[in-house]
């Protein structure tokens, strides 16, 4: 457990008295929590809390998550009660259910390590964890020692009558992974561009009309040296996704550029509090001579996380 942890969970904590019954909304953390005062906050640039619990009650509030970490506590006992009662296959006997007790019992496991992982870090933000983690967790819930013949049978039965499900869920996903696949590259030639590809506007453009990766065309609009078409856009989408040094800097440039001041200084001093290292170059006029600009004023009227919403 590094140092950053428990300032991160500190930081947290303050933000969930701040809206404890609403939370700041899914997918919020990072936006909320760099756009709050925290003078003594970690260095680096955090989008998750590291911990399950928290992450769901500063996002969710604390009634929703109560809901959402109670029922998640129900299915955890239903998984452990399953595996441990789970019978030993036998298969030299048709109606003993497949799933042994050492499957169902190293599901569990696996469950339960996704479970411990989650409590320092968000393993299960990521499809490649919460899938597997799902699969596990239905594969142990399916292991029922208390099963009889009978539903055993009446199962098989129901298998029966729908045997063309199972075929077309497999290709469902197929199809779902090649088209998440084919909509990635819509964004990858924004970054990796090959021959022929069009000019970086003209990639951005379409990048931010990707179903599932829009953000990463957000960003390189919202970092892009001149305004396109589509800058507005990006940051109005952009500083959803992640804050980090970069996008804070030119999200307050383009603040600064259409009036809203007090907005692009409050922007700056909390990339102030971060003191990255990316940034010295940004503050380096504020020892100049003359007028400082903008970003080493503090504002008239600091603005609250919540007014930066479709800024």
């Amino acid at each position: 457990i590094s140092s950053s942890r428990f300032k991160i969970w500190s930081d947290t904590i303050a933000l969930i008295r701040m809206v404890p019954w609403t939370g700041v909304g899914f997918g919020e953390v990072n936006f909320a929590w760099s756009l709050t005062p925290f003078p003594q906050r970690p260095i680096a640039f955090f989008d998750h809390t590291h911990n399950l619990e928290l992450q769901l009650a500063v996002e969710l509030g604390l009634p929703l998550a109560a809901l959402v970490i109670g029922l998640l506590g129900v299915g955890l006992w239903s998984l452990v009660r399953n595996s441990l009662a789970a019978p030993d296959a036998n298969l030299n006997d048709a109606r003993t259910p497949a799933i042994g007790v050492s499957g169902a019992r190293a599901a569990l496991v696996m469950v339960l390590l996704g479970g411990i992982h989650s409590q320092l870090e968000y393993p299960l933000w990521y499809a490649y964890f919460l899938l597997p983690a799902a699969c596990a967790w239905g594969y142990a819930l399916g292991s029922d020692g208390a099963a009889d013949d009978a539903s055993n049978a009446g199962a098989a039965s129901d298998r029966d009558r729908a045997p063309w499900l199972a075929p077309l869920l497999g290709v469902a996903v197929t199809l779902g992974g090649g088209l998440a696949m084919l909509d990635y590259q819509r964004v990858v030639v924004i970054y990796a561009p090959g021959e022929g590809a069009g000019s970086l506007e003209s990639r951005i453009a379409d990048g931010q009309r990707s179903v599932l990766y829009a953000h990463h065309a957000d960003y390189a609009a919202a970092t892009h040296d001149q305004r396109l078409a589509g800058t507005a856009l990006a940051f109005r989408r952009a500083p959803h996704y992640l804050l980090d040094t970069r996008l804070m800097m030119a999200w307050a440039r383009y603040l600064a550029q259409n009036g809203q001041t007090d907005a692009a200084q409050t922007v700056a001093q909390r990339l102030r509090e971060f003191r990255n290292p990316d940034a010295d170059e940004f503050f380096t006029a504020c020892e100049a001579d003359g007028a400082p600009p903008f970003q080493c004023l503090p504002p008239q009227q600091p603005v609250p996380w919540r007014a930066f919403i479709g800024r």
